[in-house]
């Protein structure tokens, strides 16, 4: 019987009035059949037999064969009820290394069952399972020595990249004392010289000084951020003094580029904010500066302060290029520049600067932009 013959006989009625006769639990209890269904398609395969379509044991031979690894020899019986061969197919000489199936069911009036016996002897068997042990831990041997490799070079790298981290924060906070010794002196000959030029040249000095020196303030707080270390000096502080004073800064170093900065408090009363003093009023300014950097012509630049229950809301908005949708996400990510910004001055640390900040406070930021409509930037900072 083929296969494609016992895949097109489909149960028939005298199937069914035979099935209505057989005792399933005898069944089970006699190891022919588990269930209803084996009971039934036991039937259809007698009938099929009746029909002069038994099973094909050469066939069902050649299809155990390709199963087997080659060099097996092999066995396939045809059992009676008591389990007696009435058939055989392959090897017939008795081997004493035989490994014996257990019997299937292929037939019930009468009940027959099909058996193999495969020659497994121990000899063959191990040498194919220490064949398989070897190549399994010669494996696992190689894939150790890879993983070693890689490990010891990320480890490498890894102190490599510390080490450097370690000298650029030692460098950068060095020159904080030679800025702040500088921008005091240029303070005092700007007092003494009178000629216009020449205060408009020492004007222009101090605000490229300051400019370098948000830009080291907003590097420490990166590098410190990225490695844990950003301690956070919580106080009461007045979030629309902070602003207005991120205000003057810029106001004084974008002094030859047109630009409007309104501050805007919808609160009912200026409540303190418990905060980190000097770096919120960092990510003020980054906010801010970005906000009239970005503007191709005059900036307009509003900052609208709110808050709910349990936050101070603060958002920054202007009318510049925007953000196309597929930058929104990357932008708080250290050294990350947008593409078609390359041509402004920075570094890609402002925003990821201002990310650490907020974060570390337990608030939250976002950005909403659309390009050649204008970005708003929206941080909230807990009241408690």
């Amino acid at each position: 019987m083929s296969e494609e013959d016992f895949l097109k006989a489909k149960p028939k009625k005298e199937d069914v009035i035979r099935f209505n006769e057989i005792n399933i639990q005898d069944l089970r209890d006699r190891g022919i059949a588990e269930t209803e269904a084996e009971a039934m398609g036991l039937l259809t395969k007698d009938r099929l037999t009746a029909k002069g379509n038994p099973i094909n044991l050469a066939k069902l031979s050649r299809i155990f064969k390709k199963s087997l690894n080659e060099g097996f020899t092999y066995t396939l019986l045809i059992l009676d009820e008591n389990k007696k061969t009435i058939k055989s197919y392959g090897q017939t000489k008795d081997i004493e290394s035989w490994q014996t199936s257990k019997p299937i069911t292929i037939g019930l009036k009468p009940i027959r069952f099909v058996q193999a016996k495969v020659d497994v002897t121990p000899s063959s068997f191990i040498i194919n399972t220490i064949e398989a042990l070897i190549s399994t831990i010669l494996l696992a041997l190689i894939i150790v020595f890879c993983v070693g490799y890689q490990m010891t070079a990320i480890r490498n790298k890894e102190d490599l990249l510390r080490n450097r981290e370690v000298s650029l924060h030692g460098t950068v906070h060095d020159l904080k004392a030679p800025l702040a010794s500088i921008l005091l002196k240029l303070g005092f000959i700007k007092d003494y010289i009178k000629d216009a030029d020449l205060q408009e040249m020492i004007t222009s000095s101090e605000r490229q000084i300051k400019n370098l020196a948000n830009t080291i303030k907003t590097i420490l707080i990166t590098s410190k951020a990225s490695e844990s270390k950003l301690v956070i000096n919580k106080e009461q502080v007045d979030i629309i003094e902070l602003t207005k004073q991120a205000q003057e800064q810029i106001d004084t170093n974008y002094a030859s580029k047109p630009h409007v900065i309104g501050i805007h408090d919808h609160r009912e009363e200026n409540a303190l904010v418990y905060a980190d003093k000097y770096l919120i009023e960092n990510v003020m300014h980054n906010l801010m500066e970005n906000a009239v950097k970005y503007s191709d012509k005059e900036a307009n630049v509003d900052v609208n302060i709110k808050q709910d229950e349990h936050f101070t809301i603060i958002s920054v908005s202007d009318h510049g290029v925007g953000i196309d949708k597929k930058y929104q996400k990357k932008i708080f990510e250290q050294f990350y520049r947008i593409p078609a910004t390359h041509h402004k001055s920075g570094y890609g640390i402002g925003l990821a600067m201002v990310k650490y900040a907020v974060k570390a406070h337990g608030g939250t930021i976002k950005v909403e932009s659309e390009p050649g409509k204008g970005s708003t930037f929206t941080f909230t900072l807990p009241l408690n």
